[in-house]
């Protein structure tokens, strides 16, 4: 999977929790994205909520290539 600069999601999971300070309930009970994209810097992953069209879009946080490729065993493509 080649990253680019716009978040894509690298693995779907189970929902564990609120991933933001501004939390919205109705995005909670379904399913967390992790998503990943590149900067001139590093990686960028953050974490977001989803269930049906709600979404709650945690903060962006670096993550190292370990980190990433952790994230792309989970849902193999």
């Amino acid at each position: 999977m080649k990253l680019t600069t716009k978040f894509k999601t690298i693995a779907t999971v189970g929902y564990t929790g609120s991933v933001s300070r501004d939390e919205n309930r109705a995005a909670h009970g379904a399913v967390c994205h992790l998503q990943a994209r590149k900067t001139p810097t590093g990686i960028l992953g953050r974490k977001v909520n989803t269930n049906g069209r709600h979404q709650e879009i945690g903060p962006s946080f670096s993550i190292d290539e370990k980190t990433l490729a952790h994230w792309m065993t989970i849902n193999p493509e």
